[in-house]
């Protein structure tokens, strides 16, 4: 317990110093005998309110927040701390200073998640590796990943994220890696970032902070990447399209499964062809980040191909699902202005015995850049060839419009994700192929569950009336021309195929035209 009181900054104030435990646990329901349980106060809950379970469940020791535990009398030792949160950063930290191996940082605007997986894939061909789940990349999800650490562990890849200035610096410092993988940087949280000077800024920490020794891995053709680049210390190898690279991707050729290209490099001797079973040009630059940090680390080029190879895509991350020979391309976990672009790329590249259909949803988090952003993926769906746009949220409108401007008369513009859901299971056949994304707050893996069969109303309250987070009072401006696709039979939508409808008034229930 001493070793965890100071690693905390807090105070022991009831249990044996030599009180040992386990593992670390921040879910009280998941609590069992011997666990060190902190607890950390979110949105909806608070765990000081679950001490006493916890600490029935057999927990050796809890920290909590001085104020909130002063009056509790628990069966097991009390640490207190000012606040919870920093508790577990510098736990994590101290801990992460008893392990002396490699540790890798992965960064950047896009693509952390994949490059993250593909680099411990490849790594594991060889060595034991801890690697973040899923998306444990901010406050919470880095120090839980470091607290997981063991003497088994000859490697650690872990994702840092941020989506506020100031964020990444204490997680890169709480991490201290030797090597970075920066995949990019791109239009991410602009609300809080500004533009894209202000994304270099913060994402450039991870360079700033490398030591002397390391070495970071970069997208070379990333924008403002040059003042980024004079912030670090260490060794830097730069991976992308254009000759200036140090590895180089040349010939792509993207499937139906994944993206097969050659590489070439400063170092002949890994030049050759490379495959990765992931949908999307855009994964060929996260596999050579990928590649060559495997290379620094000693790898041999057939166990980097093995590995790329061997990757699969994560949840919600252009996965591949079919129903009734719907081909359905799911990246409903988040979006912003690049990956959008990205994700039409690859439903373009896609091969389609039938129609391209993209539903398409908010990206949040852009601020005054949102308009513009939303307005320029629906250009570029248009651009593309889309055949059919489904748009959903409070920025439908604005999608749907540049669409048409640009030539894509064959969209639909709805308010609710449900609702979308509905129109997109009844207008698609056989042979089609549907890509879905936008922004987490979004939900839009509702169309891929409905598409693979779960109830339409899943989510429906029993109200019909309610107002939902997707619908804002400012979309009944020049809506008169729109239904909802809801109240139109299934057939019938089936029937229009591409055509928009104006409601007629005939008394209380509207009839329908076509434009």
């Amino acid at each position: 317990m001493t070793y965890v009181a100071e690693s905390c900054g807090g105070e022991l104030l009831r249990g044996s110093p030599t009180t040992a435990v386990t593992r670390v646990c921040t879910d009280s329901r998941q609590a069992r005998p011997g666990d060190l349980f902190i607890a950390l106060a979110g949105d909806r809950f608070d765990a000081h309110d679950f001490l006493a379970e916890v600490a029935q469940k057999g927990a050796a020791a809890v920290v909590a927040e001085r104020k909130k535990i002063e009056e509790r009398d628990l069966d097991c030792a009390v640490i207190a701390v000012r606040n919870t949160r920093l508790a577990l950063g510098g736990l994590a930290a101290r801990y992460r200073r008893d392990f002396n191996l490699p540790v890798i940082a992965v960064a950047g605007s896009n693509g952390k998640t994949t490059t993250k997986e593909l680099l411990a894939t490849v790594l594991r061909r060889r060595f034991k590796t801890l690697a973040s789940e899923a998306s444990f990349n901010n406050e919470i999800g880095v120090p839980l990943t470091l607290l997981s650490l063991d003497g088994t562990h000859e490697t650690a890849v872990l994702e840092v994220g941020t989506n506020h200035p100031g964020e990444l610096a204490p997680l890169v410092s709480m991490i201290e890696p030797r090597f970075g993988l920066l995949t990019n940087i791109g239009r991410e949280h602009l609300e809080f970032f500004g533009d894209l000077r202000g994304v270099a800024e913060e994402e450039g920490w991870l360079a700033e902070l490398l030591p002397l020794e390391g070495r970071l891995f970069v997208n070379g053709d990333s924008p403002q990447l040059e003042g980024m680049l004079r912030r670090t210390r260490a060794q830097v190898t730069r991976v992308g399209w254009s000759p200036a690279n140090d590895w180089r991707a040349v010939e792509v050729n993207p499937d139906e499964s994944g993206v097969t290209f050659r590489m070439e490099t400063t170092d002949a001797a890994w030049d050759g062809e490379y495959r990765v079973n992931l949908l999307g040009r855009h994964q060929v630059l996260n596999a050579m980040l990928a590649a060559a940090a495997g290379r620094e680390l000693g790898m041999k080029r057939e166990e980097i191909q093995e590995g790329l190879a061997e990757c699969r895509a994560v949840k919600m991350r252009m996965q591949i699902q079919t129903s009734n020979g719907v081909r359905v391309l799911d990246d409903a976990y988040n979006a912003n202005a690049d990956s959008m672009l990205a994700a039409l790329e690859t439903l373009k590249d896609f091969p389609c015995a039938g129609r391209r259909v993209a539903v398409l949803g908010d990206m949040a988090e852009l601020g005054p850049h949102g308009a513009e952003a939303h307005a320029e993926v629906g250009r570029r769906a248009a651009e593309l060839k889309v055949d059919q746009l489904f748009t959903v949220g409070k920025m439908a409108g604005v999608m749907g419009a540049a669409a048409r401007a640009a030539g894509l008369m064959r969209v639909v513009e709805l308010g609710e994700v449900d609702t979308v859901a509905r129109a997109v299971k009844h207008f698609v056949r056989e042979g089609d192929v549907v890509l879905v994304k936008a922004s987490r707050a979004t939900r839009l893996e509702r169309v891929s569950e409905v598409l693979r069969g779960a109830p339409e109303n899943m989510n429906r309250k029993k109200n019909a009336n309610r107002r939902t987070p997707t619908r804002s009072p400012r979309r009944r401006q020049d809506r008169s021309h729109k239904i909802p696709v809801s109240d139109i039979p299934g057939f019938l939508v089936r029937l229009i195929g591409w055509r928009r409808l104006k409601p007629v008034r005939t008394g209380t229930e509207p009839q329908f035209r076509h434009d």
